[in-house]
């Protein structure tokens, strides 16, 4: 059923999200001081760069952490649960047809990604409700707000 998605692909981000943060006003200054002197063109590029060298530091763990997603796990053969679980790093789309599809044949659909996770809007609460057993996505969640709702109670996260 979803042997499509069984590993999404990496794939070129095709837009930033945007994200909000607050910082003490000192913070902010001591940023400014070093973007005046040239060592950044902007606040953005600034923090861009701050978050990538935070996220170099941690590379091992991260990178532990997604093998631990995107694999089955311990003792479990990727072709027993194909049917039942969705993983993967890049784009996971979920359509209203899969979810039926799992539903008919009484099975209850695992999701855990690293990326995105895209909800078509013709899957209702109800749905996501009936089919979907657990779902942990790390990123960004895309579904309308009820669907998001859903989604965050069975055990999701959304952005």
């Amino acid at each position: 059923m979803f042997q499509n998605w069984r590993r999404a692909a990496m794939y070129e981000e095709p837009k930033m999200e945007k994200i909000t943060i607050n910082l003490p006003p000192v913070e902010i200054a001591r940023m400014d001081i070093l973007i005046e002197a040239g060592y950044y063109p902007n606040r953005t590029e600034f923090i861009r760069t701050a978050i990538r060298r935070t996220l170099d530091v941690h590379q091992d763990f991260i990178s532990k952490k997604i093998d631990g997603i995107v694999s089955p796990p311990e003792g479990e053969e990727i072709a027993d649960d194909v049917s039942k679980r969705v993983w993967g790093v890049g784009v996971i789309g979920l359509g209203r047809d899969e979810l039926e599809r799992a539903v008919a044949q009484g099975e209850r659909v695992s999701i855990h990604g690293v990326g995105m996770l895209l909800v078509n809007k013709d899957v209702t609460p109800d749905l996501v409700e009936k089919a979907v057993e657990s779902v942990k996505i790390y990123g960004i969640l895309r579904a309308t707000p009820r669907v998001r709702k859903s989604l965050r109670r069975i055990g999701g996260r959304g952005d």
